[in-house]
């Protein structure tokens, strides 16, 4: 009797682990839609040094590492409307100013790296607001006078083992010279039954000057230039390094003194191909 209740037990346990187990689209792998929120927490006491960034520990940017790409950015055409000086360019005086003779009509330079972006397929792309579902999340955030929302985004990915998987950029908040109020990467993957997310982020705070010289990364993936910087440096580094185990369209608030982050994990199936055929 007691064995037969043990194994009734086991294939109860292994049926709920199939149900929470996220299938395989067709291309073999698990696809996810994430959704994350940070921001910061505006009370944070400033003279506490428990929470800044410990000598022992030192920041990196993982490897692999890509960057999202917004959804917008598909759809925008370069227009070459003024030249390098910032004077409107006049077609006739560059037709003028070239050497080889005209014969026949101007074409303009195809752009080849311009492709058809599938929003349902492609991953790695930031969605826009129509995929969007903590619009009132950041909304409170942004009308509270506790918290600033520093970075949002949505988008979809094949969700691989942590061995596999590539981490994701984050850069938001303001930006002073070649940084930015929030930087580092979330690593999203996959093991066994659930999605795991690795949070290695830090929230920099800017001064005119600073009594630390802080170790702290330029970001891989971002133009490094000192422009826009009113002559502010890094005062203090609040790290975030945690690992968290979702469950699948839950709501995960990942805490922190200085800063917070709310995510989601959502499963997703690509939709099936289109088999178009003039037949």
């Amino acid at each position: 009797m007691y064995r037969a209740t043990l194994i009734a037990l086991f294939y109860l346990l292994l049926g709920n682990t199939q149900c929470l187990a996220q299938g395989f689209s067709y291309d073999g792998n698990r696809w996810y839609e994430i959704e994350v929120s940070i921001f910061t927490n505006q009370g944070l006491p400033d003279a506490n040094p428990e929470l800044f960034l410990p000598d022992d520990v030192s920041l990196s940017y993982p490897s692999p590492i890509l960057e999202l790409i917004p959804l917008s950015q598909f759809y925008s055409v370069d227009f070459p409307l003024s030249s390098s000086s910032g004077s409107p360019v006049n077609a006739a005086e560059q037709m003028a100013e070239s050497s080889e003779p005209l014969i026949g009509p101007v074409y303009r330079a195809a752009n080849n790296n311009f492709r058809k972006v599938d929003k349902l397929r492609d991953a790695f792309i930031a969605l826009d607001e129509s995929a969007h579902e903590f619009t009132r999340y950041n909304r409170n955030l942004e009308l509270s006078p506790n918290h600033r929302l520093l970075y949002h985004a949505v988008w979809r990915q094949p969700v691989l083992n942590k061995v596999q998987a590539s981490a994701i950029q984050i850069i938001g908040g303001d930006r002073f010279g070649a940084h930015s109020e929030l930087e580092g990467s979330l690593t999203i993957s996959y093991n066994i039954n659930r999605v795991d997310i690795d949070a290695l982020l830090w929230r920099n705070v800017f001064n005119i000057s600073s009594e630390l010289d802080w170790d702290v990364p330029l970001p891989p993936l971002s133009e490094h230039t000192e422009a826009d910087n009113p002559g502010l440096v890094i005062e203090r580094v609040y790290p975030m390094l945690q690992t968290r185990q979702t469950i699948s369209n839950q709501l995960h608030y990942l805490d922190h003194p200085a800063f917070g982050m709310l995510v989601e994990v959502r499963p997703y199936e690509l939709p099936p191909l289109v088999d178009f055929s003039l037949d």
